[in-house]
């Protein structure tokens, strides 16, 4: 979340997609790429591990290269994953993949499809995107779990893409591809969530990968203007608002500064809370992983429209301090420096880290009791007479078992 990067792994032609799962610590990738000149390996998924660097991705197909000719999405499945074949011309499908048959065994879910795109697999619903041909219109088609057809969800029409398909905290569906991102509500009524992403050729991006991230809300997308704008580089993202913590600061005040990545139950109604409760491996540990700690995912949003907070209007910031944390935190030192280094901020804004890590407590006896940190923040409004937001929040981790 900080922004740093690795690569991951080397070999690939045309990434499609791809899915981490956290349990197997396994990043799955689609790559339709073995048609090209040069290319060893490919039109597959692959099972790379989470942690690898640099590696020859050449030796860890799932499949054998060339099962999948045109391997575009991918989404988990209760057995496996699912991949779409966007072969065109009525020849796409969707691939249902056991990973627990040996060998890996594959079959058809759906098929008859011309550019099959994106697939999101819910516990009630398999939906799956479609630009047809000749007209190059996108539908989102409905399967039952067992690949009984649906009325479609939306469609068909140019209100959005077929690109991926994510969904979003407040229940709608996100579509990428042309327009950039566009949200589906259950009755298929699209509407645009961003705009201005052209590189200032006029013409919306085109969008790619979209996620959510299910403890925040936050929605990661991908999207190009073919340019080579900065932004064709860059991973966007959306906070919801109603998730943001305010922190405790003054009524007049407490949009200046709000916090990103906790969850903070209130006392009693009309009493907030100031603890953020966060068990060792749950979806709010940033880390994912049952390791003798949480790691919050703390993040700074500032200048937010809050309808939460009606006492305060957005009007900047002008500077941001670390008053305190407990236990010390690097990764929130680079925080604070990355929110200073935009200051002063006039519109609204968000900066993300690597998590503020509060480990377990360990008894003499060997077993383990909560851990305790807490952070203490503060932002100076960029108004004619200065006011301060100073926000405070105590962060407890406790164990899985």
């Amino acid at each position: 979340d900080s922004g740093a990067s690795r690569v991951v792994a080397t070999g690939l032609n045309s990434v499609s997609d791809c899915l981490w799962d956290a349990a197997s610590n396994l990043l799955y990738v689609t790559d339709s790429g073995l048609e090209f000149a040069g290319a060893t390996t490919g039109d597959t998924l692959f099972a790379i591990p989470g942690d690898a660097t640099g590696l020859a991705v050449a030796g860890h197909e799932v499949l054998a290269a060339g099962s999948i000719p045109y391997a575009f999405g991918i989404d988990r499945t209760p057995n496996g994953l699912a991949v779409t074949d966007a072969a065109g011309a009525g020849a796409g499908s969707v691939v249902a993949i056991d990973l627990g048959a040996v060998p890996v065994a594959t079959s058809t879910f759906a098929s008859g499809f011309d550019y099959t795109g994106g697939i999101l697999v819910e516990s009630a619903h398999v939906f799956v995107a479609e630009a047809r041909e000749p007209a190059f219109d996108s539908v989102i088609h409905s399967f039952s779990p067992l690949g009984v057809a649906e009325p479609d969800f939306s469609g068909p029409g140019y209100d959005h893409g077929s690109v991926d398909l994510a969904r979003a905290r407040d229940g709608r569906m996100l579509v990428t591809g042309s327009p950039t991102l566009v949200a589906v509500n259950d009755a298929g009524v699209a509407e645009p969530l961003v705009t201005g992403l052209d590189g200032g050729t006029g013409f919306d991006a085109f969008g790619g990968g979209v996620s959510v991230n299910a403890f925040t809300g936050r929605i990661d997308f991908l999207a190009s203007s073919f340019s080579g704008a900065d932004d064709d580089s860059s991973v966007h993202r959306l906070v919801p608002v109603d998730g943001l913590v305010p922190g405790g600061g003054q009524p007049s005040s407490d949009c200046a500064m709000e916090l990103y990545g906790l969850s903070i139950p209130d006392l009693a109604p009309g009493q907030p809370g100031r603890d953020a409760v966060c068990v060792d491996g749950a979806a709010c540990d940033g880390d994912g992983k049952v390791d003798g700690g949480c790691t919050f995912p703390l993040g700074l949003c500032f200048n937010a429209a809050d309808p939460r907070l009606p006492d305060c209007t957005p009007g900047g910031v002008a500077s941001v301090r670390l008053l305190g944390a407990k236990p010390t935190s690097p990764s929130l030192d680079a925080l604070v420096a990355k929110a200073e280094s935009l200051l002063p901020i006039a519109g609204g804004t968000c900066v993300f880290g690597d998590g503020v890590r509060v480990p377990l407590k360990t008894l003499s006896s060997g077993r383990t009791k909560a851990g305790r940190g807490i952070v203490k923040l503060t932002a100076t409004t960029l108004d004619a007479a200065p006011r301060k937001d100073t926000d405070v929040v105590r962060l407890v981790c406790t164990s899985a078992s």
